[in-house]
């Protein structure tokens, strides 16, 4: 054998290497960008979790507060300042959480149906006449970023009172 063919075996071998290499490593960043995924919904869900473990052990005035401010002919004029307020910052918390996990959403980070539910959900609230107020008036604010606004707007509500309703209350089913 001649130094040429040497040479020629060596470059052949040397390009496999290469392309498993390559192969190996895209393999490599697919588990990593599952594995990222997947922790992103884990902590975006227990977010909420936690945030609902939270109002969990609220006074049962709070709790109270928010159940009232959920019903369709809840108005501004209905709560004292201080129960407005504690109730444009509950919303804000929630909209901020919202906000971050659409951006995981955005980036490839947040499982695609994680986001739809959140949203939907989000929009159901926007549906009620106080929170669309409340939502204007946080948009002429820019609490949020255009494209996140959009999003939200964007997605078919979730009727909030099937969210609110006791299990035992007859109503649409909404699970399908």
């Amino acid at each position: 054998m001649n130094w040429e063919a040497i040479g020629a075996v060596g470059e052949i071998v040397g390009a496999a290497a290469v392309v498993l290499s390559i192969v190996y490593l895209a393999i490599q960043i697919r588990r990593d960008t599952t594995a990222t995924m997947a922790s992103a919904s884990f902590d975006a869900t227990h977010s909420w979790a936690q945030f609902n473990e939270q109002l969990l052990h609220a006074p049962d005035e709070v709790l109270t507060l928010i159940g009232r401010s959920y019903r369709p002919e809840a108005a501004i004029e209905d709560y004292s300042e201080a129960e407005w307020m504690r109730l444009v910052i509950l919303h804000r918390t929630i909209f901020q959480k919202l906000e971050g996990q659409y951006f995981l959403f955005k980036h490839g980070l947040l499982d695609p149906g994680v986001w739809e539910n959140r949203r939907r959900v989000a929009r159901g609230i926007l549906e009620l006449p106080i929170y669309r107020a409340w939502w204007e008036n946080e948009l002429k604010n820019s609490t949020y970023s255009g494209e996140f606004a959009r999003a939200i707007e964007m997605a078919a509500p979730t009727p909030i009172e099937s969210l609110l309703r006791k299990p035992t209350e007859q109503g649409p089913d909404t699970t399908r």
